[in-house]
């Protein structure tokens, strides 16, 4: 029944007065450099600002219209060649603007580096004083404290939302979190090596030059896949794909490894194979180093699907892991939740499929369900969310922590189908939003 769900969410956020305090962390300063008046009204840091180590940050505020809650956003997984940068891509409207025009503060960071997420610095370093950061420059402009303080990102950055608000009780008082590796971190390593040793066994031959996954062992070098090579690896790959008369071979690939398309278009094909083929280049030498050794053991896997299973089984490349379990458990959540948290997925996700979602849910106890509310969206693509859809899972979380419900503008969503599509989903779920004039 509905009340005893509500009556147990406030059992449980009273319990959380007495969990233990976030970690001990380097604060930017006792007094940041003021947020300075940007075009539109907003009061922003200035470009380039950073926290103690080094990491970019933002922080935003219309303070005439601040209803004292902060959105905290941060970024998910970045190219580990690439220098951090800011994000603000997790919908059609920079998220930046789309919160901070419903009166909410705005706060990110880059974090001080790219890659696999680090549960230690990141989250409980950058994240933590990026907080504590965005309180004190709020209260500054605005003259008010803050409240409530929402924890948001996509993608890897959905998978430290949910570390952040399972972690940190005392600091985030919920958080949105959409379509994250949050299941099951290992499985996720699994599903793009799958797919990358079943691609080479059905299109090696037929790729000039076709750099296949192998693993060395010994000598410190457990596997190894030089990420320069992705720009012509594409390009080959997708001259491949292109050919009708390889039309078959990625059609077992499919099969095999269960990876999503859209079956009313045919370029999803491309887009999938390639987009899981990046990680698997991009991504590898990241994970083998931050884990510290092979994350992948495939010595033991049978794989089925195709028109010949023994000849592919026969023929596939096999790994033997050599990583630190203890470095691969830190990518893991915990799954054990003291606040609200609502998570958002597309079914037909190809980089981080849905199924993230019931794992993580039944791994959850009876409290972690309460508090855990999840949206899926049916469409193909990652973290392919519209601005209503966006909308209508973070007026969820705010009934879910504040008890109250969002208020927006109709300008945030200027076409009717928008706004029947957030209000249908949003109540859909429990909650009753008002769009206003």
């Amino acid at each position: 029944m509905k009340w005893i769900r509500e009556t147990l969410l406030v059992l449980a956020l009273i319990g959380c007065s007495d969990l233990p305090g976030p970690a001990p962390r380097e604060a930017a300063g006792p007094n940041p450099p003021p947020l300075v008046l940007q075009s539109g009204g907003l009061y922003c840091t200035e470009p380039g600002a950073q926290l103690s180590s080094g990491a970019l940050y933002k922080v935003c505020v219309d303070p005439a219209k601040w209803n004292r809650d902060i959105v905290v956003f941060i970024p998910g997984y970045h190219d580990p060649a690439d220098a951090p940068s800011l994000p603000d891509d997790f919908s059609e409207t920079p998220v930046s603007l789309l919160f901070s025009t419903l009166g909410y503060g705005f706060a990110s960071t880059s974090f001080r580096g790219t890659g696999l997420i680090d549960r230690a610095t990141w989250v409980g370093g950058d994240l933590l004083e990026l907080v504590e950061t965005a309180k004190t420059l709020l209260a500054n402009s605005a003259g008010r404290t803050a409240r409530f303080v929402y924890q948001t990102g996509g993608s890897q950055g959905g998978l430290g939302t949910v570390m952040a608000v399972e972690q940190y009780p005392n600091t985030f008082s919920g958080g949105l979190a959409g379509c994250g590796p949050i299941g099951d971190y290992r499985r996720q390593l699994d599903y793009v090596a799958d797919f990358r040793v079943v691609f080479d066994h059905y299109f090696a031959d037929v790729i000039p030059g076709w750099p296949v996954w192998k693993q060395v062992l010994g000598a410190g070098n457990p596997g190894y896949v030089d990420p320069g090579s992705w720009d012509t690896a594409e390009r080959d790959a997708g001259a491949a794909l292109d050919d009708p008369g390889n039309a078959d071979r990625i059609s077992q690939v499919l099969r095999v490894t269960h990876a999503p398309i859209d079956p009313g278009d045919r370029a999803t094909i491309k887009g999938t194979t390639l987009g899981i083929l990046w990680y698997s280049f991009r991504g590898t030498n990241d994970a083998i180093a931050k884990s510290g050794g092979m994350p992948f053991d495939n010595r033991d896997r049978r794989y089925s699907g195709s028109t010949d299973d023994d000849a592919l089984n026969a023929g596939v490349e096999r790994f033997q892991a050599t990583a630190d379990a203890e470095k691969l458990a830190s990518l893991q959540t915990a799954a054990r939740l003291w606040r609200p948290l609502v998570t958002i997925h597309d079914t037909g996700d190809p980089i981080v499929p849905v199924w993230h979602e019931s794992l993580y849910r039944s791994r959850l106890n009876l409290l972690g369900r309460l508090l855990h509310t999840p949206i899926t969206v049916q469409r193909y693509g990652h973290c392919n969310f519209t601005d209503a859809e966006l909308l209508a899972a973070f007026a969820v979380l705010v009934l879910e922590v504040s008890g109250q419900n969002l208020l927006v503008a109709t300008s945030a969503l200027p076409k009717a189908q928008a706004r029947a599509s957030f209000l249908a989903l949003a109540r859909q779920h429990g909650a009753s939003p008002t769009l206003i004039p």
